[in-house]
């Protein structure tokens, strides 16, 4: 793969390179060269709505040239706010700030200044905006992110010019050390807009490291690009999954053009429903807590269901998944409540029983073998069903050793996944003392964030990139050859 950096005036750059090209040259002539797939680094002078670096990325997707920043980051008007957990780190460097409007400028999502280094990187993997300024406000309720935009090139002092001259030259020159011999392409599904992505930057740059030594170049897509996935030989699903969403689409559309997906469309299906989950546990001998499917004639049933399951109770709308449209009932006037407002949202609800425990596990499992483990301290459900904005409100999560995993959890974990087949999934089981433990939930596309669930589980990205490999290079053969 060929790096050029696009800049309006060849004086933009601090030096001379066979990598530059002209914004004009570009969108009159294109690429001087048409061998193999082409980045692009845009750093024109501005990047606003029918500006030249607008343009240049427009037609860097139309010609199928990867470019940063892609087209669809440029039309992000209103910034996104970073994660809950990212602003608590940076509560108390912004505590002492005697400012209230702040701008903070990065390169390559790298600031001077180390306390916000975090809030860089988020947004330059967000955006992918080679130079970029953050704009932040402190208001009644407290600091945001206002205003994203990029910098020009001439904007920049001497330290930030060196900075930018050592990143691009490094990608220069990483692009024409990798291997001569065909590689194989790996689209990685991201909504740049969405915090709720399965993965974080930090974890699809080390898994991209990893894929690279598997013979396989990974690139961020966007929701918008499906068209372009016949570019690509397989797909990683890394946005929130829903059967309906956009994400089942991809899914269906790659299985389709016969590329490799995780997840598949059939791991979407079965992980998004509870009750298809629950019968099929059940049936297998998986052991689950104690469930009632309650249909709109036994809504009334309120007291027959505590004297069965007794309290409290958790009542699920039972297409969801990841701990959402659910709620827990103490008592006989909340449940009746609940099943009233869950009914008018769906013909039936699953009512379980709740079993307090510390904090449950979550075993992620690959292919049907142990990838990682945590413990995840949940806090107890609302008493109202609602869709919550962010899927998992833990307030902690510890990552552990497969080794210090107990081998009753292991057992359950490993009897349930097998029910689904191979793939990509995160178990969610309660262990009840020594000897027992539950299914609670099987989800598909687990979170995989780094310094997080990785944290344990030094091999994880090659495993994945392997498992990758393994699929691509068997792509088409019969089953057992």
């Amino acid at each position: 793969m060929s790096t050029y950096v696009i800049v309006e005036e060849t004086t933009d750059w601090p030096c001379q390179a066979d990598y530059l090209l002209t914004a004009r040259s570009y969108l009159q002539h294109g690429l001087p060269t048409t061998g193999g797939r082409a980045r692009l680094i845009n750093l024109c002078r501005s990047m606003e709505h029918l500006s030249a670096g607008y343009y240049c990325s427009l037609l860097a997707q139309a010609r199928s040239h990867h470019c940063l920043p892609e087209i669809e980051t440029l039309s992000v008007r209103v910034p996104p706010q970073p994660p809950a957990k990212l602003w608590r780190k940076l509560q108390g460097w912004l505590e002492e700030c005697h400012e209230d409007r702040l701008c903070i400028r990065a390169i390559f999502g790298q600031c001077d200044e180390p306390a916000l280094a975090g809030l860089t990187r988020y947004y330059y993997g967000l955006t992918q905006q080679p130079l970029q300024a953050l704009t932040l406000k402190r208001g009644r309720h407290g600091w945001s992110v206002r205003r994203l935009e990029s910098l020009s090139p001439l904007s920049l002092d001497d330290n930030e010019r060196a900075l930018m001259l050592g990143h691009v030259q490094a990608m220069v020159e990483e692009a024409e050390s990798e291997s001569l011999t065909p590689t194989y392409q790996l689209a990685i599904l991201v909504d740049p807009a969405d915090g709720r992505a399965s993965s974080d930057p930090l974890a699809l740059q080390r898994f991209t490291r990893a894929a690279a030594a598997q013979g396989i170049r990974a690139e961020i897509l966007s929701p918008s690009a499906i068209e372009r996935l016949p570019e690509f030989d397989t797909l990683w699903l890394r946005a929130e999954t829903a059967v309906g969403h956009y994400t089942f689409e991809f899914a269906r559309r790659a299985e389709q053009l016969q590329m490799p997906v995780v997840d598949s469309s059939r791991a979407i299906l079965a992980c998004s429903n509870k009750l298809y989950l629950y019968e099929l546990m059940v049936r297998s001998g998986v052991p689950m807590p104690p469930t009632t499917v309650v249909t709109r004639r036994g809504r009334h049933h309120a007291a027959e269901l505590i004297q069965r399951l007794g309290l409290p109770l958790i009542v699920k709308i039972p297409d969801g998944a990841l701990g959402r449209d659910l709620a827990m009932a103490h008592n006989e006037s909340e449940l009746s409540r609940l099943l009233d407002e869950g009914l008018a949202r769906s013909a039936l609800l699953l009512v379980q029983r709740r079993i307090p425990a510390e904090f449950d596990w979550r075993i992620g499992f690959l292919d049907g073998a142990p990838l990682f483990a945590c413990r995840r301290y949940r806090p107890e459900p609302g008493s109202r069903i609602r869709r919550r904005k962010h899927p998992l409100d833990m307030s902690r999560i510890e990552a552990l050793p497969l080794d210090d995993v107990p081998e009753r959890v292991l057992y359950t974990a490993r009897k349930a996944v097998h029910q689904l087949g191979d793939g990509l999934f995160g178990v969610d089981l309660r262990q009840i003392g020594e000897r027992e433990c539950i299914l609670l939930e099987i989800v598909d596309n687990p979170w995989i964030r780094g310094d997080i669930e990785d944290r344990e589980a030094r091999d994880l990205y090659d495993r994945l990139a392997r498992a990758f490999r393994l699929r691509l290079d068997n792509r088409g053969q019969e089953p057992g050859h």
